[in-house]
Parts: structure tokens; C-alpha cells; sequence
């Protein structure tokens, strides 16, 4: 896909080093009671793209499938812990059209990702089929995808999701590694795909995204053959799902647990009372501030306005999923991932309690003082499935309580 291959890791941590290192000066000279300037969204450079495959649009007739009905309603949420492996090994699915000692791979992972994203797809008054997904995932990439797609299975059996496409699939190889035998091998591939949804709990934009993949190339019997996909990018940390979470110093675990204990506290809202618009100040810098105060002004607006009586949060858990001490000169870059329950009362009543988990980077800031101090610089939008410091100028639907 690139002429010259950058690491998505190091091209994401270099692109958050020089959004602090020429932003962040603002928030060290400043005392930690100071408010410091809100700062517009800046956007993280990316690598290079090369030309894309012709698109394709994918057929979405429904499969049929017996799905046990869900005892209630999961809230969406943008990022989960990948769990341990707990998947059963499902029968592969073969390869139409396709012999296992006669490869044409650019073809085939073709192929392979039109039969993923049909499985994805839901017409009205269809339904999913979680065991077709199944059959084309396999290790740490189907511990990560399937719990999420059993949360759009229940969304579609309570009616609130009614409808999914996927369409302009643009499908590129990276890399082929063919095994001892010539056939088999694994491949590194990149998909581009439009996802277009109708809810009825809330209005989505076509969401247009690049992703990369792991996948195998297996022997389904003496002829067919079949792909799988095994491994999974995480845009949210530039990580792939099957690596281990790194050891995190329990000092700085801690420390980020503290923080989001105060950053939520700053933004809870008693009957009668304010948000606290300077603390949150105090807290963010760069696109995060610049993203999540107008959100949370508004908030204050509709408090003013008696349309909104409170807001609180329990349950504040964080996990730090990477963590960098030197990525700049004043202090390190962490990516954070925090799951916590918020409250919303509303004159009507209280509203059911979401809860959700999103993800942030967060600077330990060192100023000529000496003192060190937090910051929430950046975030990942559920929504838009992007970082906030790549989303100058878009707009994207919230749900209640839903900017961090």
C-alpha cells in the first residue's frame, strides 16, 4: 500500500511527541489553579497512501442463522480489554471458485474479505449470523471481533439497529509469506471499506476507514482452500491485537487512575450546581480541550436551561495500554483506556445508566518547577473511529455523556 513502509506505531507516537513538544509549552508555565488556552484540533500526519484497488460493493442479503436472543441491550462501546482466548476452533469456510494448490492470492483475500463483510451486513427485517463471521476468524483477532459484533447482534434483535451496509471495499496485499509447501502461507492485507447504519436510538454518518489484517491461508481437503483472518490492527492503539499488554509501573498506573478520578469529578454536575469548566481546563491540552470543552459548555448550557438536572460517574477504571516515559523532554505519552458508568437525570427522570469505554493519551508533563502533572491531550471517538488530533472539521453524533 506504501511505497516506503512506516511503523503505524512509531508514525502515531512521533505525530503526539510534536503536538506536545509545540503545543504543551502554554500548560508548563502555567500553575496548576492556571487555565490554559483551549488549543484548535490539530491533525496528525499521516503515511503516504498508494493507490487503492478498484472498489467494490458488497452484496448484503441476509444469512439465515438461529441466534439466541440477548437478555438485554449492551451499550456500544468504542474499546474493550481483549480478552484471553476462550474461542472454539469453528469448521473454515472454503474458498468459492478457489484450489488450494493453485494460488492466486490477490484474488483471494479479495474474495475472502467480500464473504466478511457480507457477514456483517443486515438488510431491515434480517438478521445476522454470528456463526458466518466465525468461520472466517481465528485466534486473537476472533477473541477481539466477536464480542463486539455479539453487541450489534443485540442492538438488531431490541430493534435499535435496523440496518447495515458496507460498500466501496477496496482490498490491498502488503505482504505474502508462503509456507514450506508453497501453497499455504500468511499475509499482511489492507481494507478499505465504507460502513453505512440506521439506528433508531441515534442518527450515524458513513464512516469511511483503512484497516490492516493478519491472515492464513489454510487446506481445507485435498482441494479446497480457505482464509482466515487471524490478527488485527488496533487503530485505537496502533497495536496489534494478538501482542501482549507491556508491564506498566504500578506508580504510573496508579497515578493515571487518580487522574481520571478527578478529571470525571470535574465534570459531574449536582442539582443546582455547575460543571467544572476550569478544572477540565486544567486537565486537557491540545485536541482533546480543544474537542471536549465546547461539548461539555454545552452540557452547562442545557443545565442553565433546565434540561438537564445531573450528571455523575462510578466505576472509574483505567488500564494503561502503552506507556512511553521519554517521548518527549518533558515528560512521557501513555495511551489509557477507561471504562466507567455514567449517571444522567433529566427532569423526565434518570435516564439508564451507560457505561462505556473509551480511550485517551494522557502526558505526564514536567515543568522548570520540577512539578509533574497530567494532561489529557488526545482521544479516540467512538463514533468517528478516529483520534480526535485526525478529526479537524468533522462532525459525528453523540450519545448522552458520550465525550469521555
Amino acid at each position: 500500500m506504501r511505497q516506503k513502509r512506516v511503523s503505524p506505531r512509531l508514525t502515531c507516537l512521533l505525530a503526539c511527541c510534536l503536538l506536545i513538544l509545540t503545543s504543551c509549552g502554554s500548560a508548563a508555565s502555567q500553575p496548576s489553579s492556571a487555565t490554559p488556552l483551549a488549543v484548535a484540533p490539530t491533525r496528525t500526519p499521516r503515511p503516504p497512501a498508494s493507490t487503492q484497488p478498484q472498489p467494490t460493493t458488497v452484496s448484503s442479503q441476509p444469512i439465515a442463522a438461529t441466534v439466541q436472543p440477548a437478555a438485554s441491550k449492551a451499550t456500544p462501546v468504542a474499546n474493550f480489554v481483549v480478552p484471553k482466548d476462550t474461542s472454539t476452533t469453528a469448521p473454515l469456510t472454503s474458498l468459492p471458485d478457489s484450489t488450494y494448490d493453485k494460488p492466486n492470492i490477490v484474488q483471494e483475500v479479495q474474495r475472502f474479505f467480500e464473504l466478511v463483510y457480507l457477514a456483517r451486513s443486515l438488510d431491515r427485517g434480517g438478521s445476522f449470523s454470528i456463526e458466518a463471521l466465525r468461520h472466517l476468524v481465528d485466534g486473537p483477532y476472533a477473541d477481539y471481533t466477536i464480542p463486539l459484533f455479539e453487541r450489534e447482534v443485540e442492538d438488531a434483535q431490541a430493534g435499535t439497529l435496523v440496518e447495515v451496509h458496507f460498500s466501496d471495499l477496496a482490498v490491498k496485499l502488503e505482504e505474502w509469506q508462503p509456507a514450506a509447501d508453497g501453497f499455504g502461507g500468511t499475509a499482511r492485507v489492507s481494507v478499505t471499506r465504507t460502513r453505512t447504519a440506521a439506528r433508531t436510538d441515534t442518527t450515524e454518518i458513513p464512516q469511511t476507514a483503512t484497516y490492516q489484517f493478519r491472515l492464513e491461508r489454510r487446506r481445507v481437503d485435498d482441494r479446497s482452500v480457505a482464509w482466515v483472518a487471524t490478527d488485527f490492527l488496533n487503530p485505537a492503539t496502533n497495536r496489534w491485537v494478538s501482542e501482549v499488554t507491556p508491564t506498566v509501573d504500578h506508580k504510573v498506573a496508579d497515578d493515571i487512575q487518580h487522574f481520571f478520578t478527578e478529571f470525571y469529578a470535574a465534570r459531574t454536575l449536582t442539582p443546582g450546581g455547575k460543571f467544572n469548566l476550569t478544572k477540565t481546563t486544567v486537565l486537557t491540552q491540545l485536541a482533546y480541550q480543544a474537542y471536549t470543552l465546547p461539548l461539555l459548555q454545552q452540557q452547562q448550557q442545557e443545565a442553565d436551561e433546565g434540561k438537564l438536572t445531573a450528571v455523575s460517574y462510578s466505576d472509574i477504571k483505567t488500564e494503561v495500554l502503552a506507556n512511553d516515559p521519554n517521548a518527549t523532554n518533558h515528560g512521557g505519552l501513555a495511551t489509557v483506556q477507561v471504562t466507567r458508568t455514567s449517571h444522567v437525570t433529566r427532569p423526565s427522570g434518570e435516564e439508564a445508566p451507560q457505561t462505556a469505554t473509551y480511550q485517551f493519551r494522557v502526558h505526564d508533563h514536567h515543568d522548570e518547577t520540577g512539578r509533574v502533572y497530567w494532561l489529557a491531550v488526545d482521544f479516540f471517538q467512538p463514533q468517528a473511529q478516529q483520534w480526535v488530533s485526525d478529526m479537524a472539521g468533522q462532525s459525528v453524533t453523540l450519545p448522552s455523556a458520550g465525550h469521555g
